[in-house]
């Protein structure tokens, strides 16, 4: 099946709108596109700003081992969204990952991803959707953002958004042919590297170590000063 595409000039958001239609019964491979979007979300309820230009899309997936799907769904994005800048942008681009699917562009933020499910037990969805800085990067307070723009002559969101569902499609392939170890080792090689010390924010606490690598679940390895290495599930990163 190939992908079904449907442009918007303007949307609020357009995985709310992917997730009505999945919830109406839409067929997956439906990706939803919008030149400009003025509600977009992060994770843990932030705003996504967009000051048009850049890429705000979001695909629908109706996985039959949907457990096994969420769990690699970050990593599978993630890796969809490095090679697709590359593709566009110079050799000398200091593209990295950063756990588990944000794409920095010299150590600061590019695009980020935000996953979705829900659906009866027989008809189940994922909605991931995919913010991009492609022409420019909002001005934030407090943020270290960064654009495609600086590295690249910017392509229409249109084409930019194709070529990321082709990167998706590569990247979901090998994974259900080969399972989540070739997925792992790719996202590690375009990773902060192992050492790298970071800290793990989850409210107003603050865990700080060194990345110690990913478990075979796509579990972010942290070790502390005191030797002790500790798995992390969720929280967001923050890179020193």
């Amino acid at each position: 099946m190939t992908w079904r595409f449907e442009f918007y000039e303007t949307l609020g958001s357009t995985s709310d709108l992917l997730k009505e239609k999945a919830e109406a019964g839409a067929q997956e491979k439906l990706a939803i596109q919008a030149f400009a979007q003025t509600s977009g979300r992060g994770t843990r309820g932030r705003s996504w700003v967009d000051p048009g230009g850049n890429l705000a899309i979001s695909l629908l997936f109706r996985p039959e081992k949907s457990t096994d799907f969420l769990a690699a769904i970050p990593f599978l994005t993630a890796l969809s969204l490095y090679e697709t800048a590359r593709q566009f942008s110079s050799g000398e681009a200091d593209f990295m990952l950063k756990w588990p699917n944000d794409l920095l562009l010299s150590e600061r933020k590019m695009a980020g991803v935000l996953i979705e499910a829900g659906g009866s037990a027989d008809h189940k969805w994922v909605v991931v959707g995919i913010g991009a800085n492609l022409r420019q990067a909002p001005q934030i307070e407090g943020r270290k953002l960064s654009a495609l723009s600086e590295v690249a002559v910017v392509p229409d969101p249109a084409v930019f958004g194709r070529s990321l569902t082709l990167q998706m499609d590569h990247w979901i392939s090998i994974w259900e042919a080969q399972g989540f170890a070739p997925i792992r080792e790719a996202w590690l090689e375009r990773a902060h590297p192992v050492g790298r010390h970071l800290a793990v924010q989850r409210g107003e606490t603050y865990i700080s170590g060194s990345f110690s690598g990913l478990d075979e679940q796509g579990r972010l390895f942290l070790a502390l000063p005191n030797g002790e290495t500790i798995p992390v599930v969720t929280g967001d990163i923050l890179l020193d």
